[in-house]
């Protein structure tokens, strides 16, 4: 039995360390170099099978059976397993260019093979539909007719998170033809691995959930411990809960301003408010949405109108010091004169071809950085960025910039006139500080926006909510303020349980307060954001930590009521968790979703792992209180039956995550598992933290002190599935 312990354990031990040394062979040597080394080597799924027949093993010696939900939840991952290991040796994916009307029954997969269908597919049109009034993509459609070998004819339709599926063969949307002749399909059959696959993922939802539910559980059996009577109880709420003084260039009128901020602009493949696009020009200059006391619209407008003004206003922010060197400035900012004086000197060009010569790529970077404000300051200043004239051409909405060479000539000469030489008329105005007048031409140009565009602007109920949005600049003080009283409170707390005191009534209140004021802010931020571009804002790396911090606020007034040492953990998760959100110089851009994250499963997929990660980050912290408080034994072992309570749910969430990106990845992509590196780590995390459940055959886990260090550094896992794979390892997920 040890022996065999030792076998099931240590292969999984060793599988953890082969994933991590995988994602790390491929960021060096490459994709394929992982593949032919790891992935697609029978030695890895040779250790697959290790794991599956020596745990199989494992769970029938040890009586298993009389823990019904336990030998299913155990089963369902060998199910998995078995799936996988039917798709690995018998599916086949690849690739097929389908070109408008010619017929077509091969296709190339993936390892350079050509195969036949038993049937003929003719695209009969490729359409790409865009987002309503701008050029962004929304979805890419293939209408296409499949004939049999008898001439039975079959039309179809294959577009993005769309499959269309024929005898056995499933063929998804991929790319496209750059010049409309025809669609790349990818193309995928695996007649039996995908049903045992998805059969293993029911079985383990039913698994879950049983242990969960069943009394015989290790899980209730927690729920039962005496350490809960004696003053933690509370946090079982939590399980059901789920965790300037110099002068300033020349600046049109604040009210002015503001005015021009209610116009429509596309912006970003987007149609959005003036004001947004000033807010987000602003940022990226100064790294602020104000300068000086004045507004983003008074910033962005001033370029338009003041030039010569503004072109000698050290707005331009500039880290590197290598990059200040060479613009010949001291301080962090750098004026659009320095940038022409270094460009014009060929200064510029030289810096560029040193630092490739000694391949130093982060001042490379850097100097990207720098040149890419540079270009988008010249780009507003000239007129070329800010497209505030549309005009419906024989039913296609397009978007002009004032002075645009592009505009078509077969249309209404006064119309015409307007697109070409209504901003010059603008600048007159300005020029001449007749501010009525230029209020006048402002509206006049709103209302021929609206005109123009007709249903294919935002709602009125979008435009005011990203103007409300736009308004709402509280991420980092907010963040600030929890993380400062997150600190304060878990002093306080440790002092408490120290002296068997309770927390003081007045440092609970302001918790509670906090959180509440928290909750409202960030549920309107979301609702906002989601208002605003349509669709449910988890779709990028500020999106999903302003998630986890809502859900981490959540989870704390649902239990910190009953518990005080649940206050502080959530409290400094969720000021951490915003604090990370607000890490870029700006929000990032709301954009319109890219035609595969177009998806129900997407927002489902990221919300589940986000409370999970809450969940996670509550256990790290209470290893940290567990050693902070270490010679209070009693203390420790009330964590200790804590922290495994809280596991269950963290450790269940985070698989039907996993499992759930799986899902969504086949009806996207035409496979459930790519070995994507954030894949890959989110398998390592889960494996990391499912160890600690299996404290009847890993007794070291029964020790309170060991679960609480375990707990500590195996939160590092997350940070490098979170934060390592975005900014080191890349990949396809590396946009979340």
């Amino acid at each position: 039995m040890k022996t065999l312990k030792r076998i099931s354990f240590g292969c999984l031990i060793i599988m953890m360390v082969t994933l991590a040394a995988a994602t790390v062979v491929e960021k060096i040597h490459g994709t394929q170099v992982a593949r032919a080394w790891f992935y697609d080597n029978i030695a890895f799924v040779a250790l697959w099978a290790a794991i599956a027949v020596s745990g199989l093993c494992y769970i029938l010696l040890r009586g298993m059976w009389k823990r019904p939900s336990v030998l299913l939840l155990h089963l369902a991952l060998l199910v998995i397993l078995g799936g996988a290991g039917i798709t690995w040796f018998t599916a086949l994916h690849g690739k097929m260019q389908a070109v408008n009307g010619q017929a077509v029954n091969v296709f190339m997969s993936n390892d350079g093979k050509q195969h036949t269908l038993p049937f003929t597919v003719r695209l009969q049109s490729f359409d790409i539909q865009t987002y309503p009034g701008t050029p962004a993509p929304m979805d890419f459609i293939s209408r296409i007719q499949v004939v049999d070998g008898d001439g039975r004819a079959t039309d179809g339709t294959v577009s993005m998170n769309k499959v269309f599926s024929h005898r056995g063969y499933r063929f998804y949307q991929s790319r496209y033809d750059a010049e409309g002749r025809g669609a790349i399909f990818t193309v995928a059959h695996d007649p039996w691995g995908i049903g045992v696959t998805y059969a293993g993922y029911g079985l383990l939802l039913v698994g879950m959930i049983g242990v969960l539910l069943d009394r015989r559980t290790a899980f209730r059996t927690l729920l039962k411990h005496p350490a809960l009577k004696r003053g933690i109880a509370g946090v079982c709420l939590l399980i059901a809960g789920v965790s300037a003084a110099s002068a300033q260039p020349g600046t049109l009128p604040r009210d002015v301003a503001e005015r021009m901020g209610d116009l429509y602009i596309l912006h970003n493949n987007r149609i959005c408010p003036f004001q947004t696009f000033a807010r987000q020009f602003t940022a990226k200059l100064y790294g602020k949405t104000s300068y000086k006391g004045l507004t983003a619209e008074q910033v962005a407008s001033g370029w338009i109108f003041y030039y010569d003004d503004w072109k000698n206003e050290p707005i331009i922010k500039i880290k590197n010091s290598t990059v200040k060197h060479l613009l010949g400035i001291e301080g962090k900012y750098a004026s659009l004169e320095d940038f022409y004086r270094t460009v014009s000197s060929g200064a510029m060009q030289q810096a560029i071809d040193s630092l490739q010569a000694i391949d130093d790529q982060a001042t490379i970077r850097a100097l990207g950085e720098a040149d890419e404000r540079y270009q988008i300051a010249n780009m507003v200043a000239a007129g070329t960025m800010v497209k505030l004239f549309p005009l419906n051409h024989g039913g296609k909405l397009e978007w002009y910039s004032h002075g645009s060479l592009d505009i078509p000539h077969d249309i209404d000469d006064g119309k015409w006139l307007f697109l070409r030489g209504g901003m010059d008329y603008l600048y007159e105005m300005v020029a001449s500080q007749d501010w009525k007048s230029a209020n006048q031409f402002i509206t006049k140009l709103k209302k021929y926006q609206v005109k123009e565009c007709g249903a294919m602007l935002p709602s009125d109920a979008a435009f005011k909510s990203e103007k409300l949005y736009n308004s709402m600049e509280w991420d980092r003080p907010l963040s600030m303020a929890l993380a400062t009283l997150g600190i304060v409170l878990f002093v306080i707390t440790c002092r408490c349980v120290a002296r068997s005191r309770k927390l003081p009534r007045w440092a609970k209140t302001v918790a509670i307060l906090t959180l509440a004021f928290s909750l409202l802010y960030l549920t309107t931020a979301l609702i906002l954001r989601w208002v605003i571009s349509g669709h449910v804002p988890m779709s990028n790396g500020f999106e999903t930590m302003q998630f986890m911090a809502w859900a981490t606020v959540v989870l704390t007034l649902l239990a910190g009521r009953k518990s005080m040492l649940v206050l502080p953990f959530g409290i400094l998760t969720a000021g951490l968790a915003l604090m990370v959100a607000s890490f870029g110089e700006s929000n990032p851009q709301i954009t319109q979703l890219m035609p595969v994250l177009v998806s129900p499963l997407l927002s489902i997929h990221v919300a589940v792992i986000m409370i999970a990660y809450a969940l996670l980050a509550f256990l790290m912290m209470g290893g940290v209180m567990a050693f902070a408080l270490r010679r209070d034994r009693a203390m420790a072992e009330r964590l200790h039956v804590v922290g495994q309570i809280i596991l269950y749910p963290a450790v269940f969430l985070l698989t039907a995550g996993v499992f759930i990106g799986a899902i969504w990845a086949n009806v996207s992509w035409g496979t459930y598992w790519s070995w994507d590196p954030k894949e890959v780590w989110a398998l390592i995390t889960l494996i990391i933290y499912a160890l600690p459940l299996h404290g009847q055959s890993l007794a070291i886990f029964r020790k309170p002190m060991f679960f609480h260090g375990y707990c500590i550094v195996a939160f590092l896992s997350v940070l490098i599935t979170y934060f390592g794979v975005n900014f080191i390892l890349g990949g396809m997920h590396s946009y979340a």
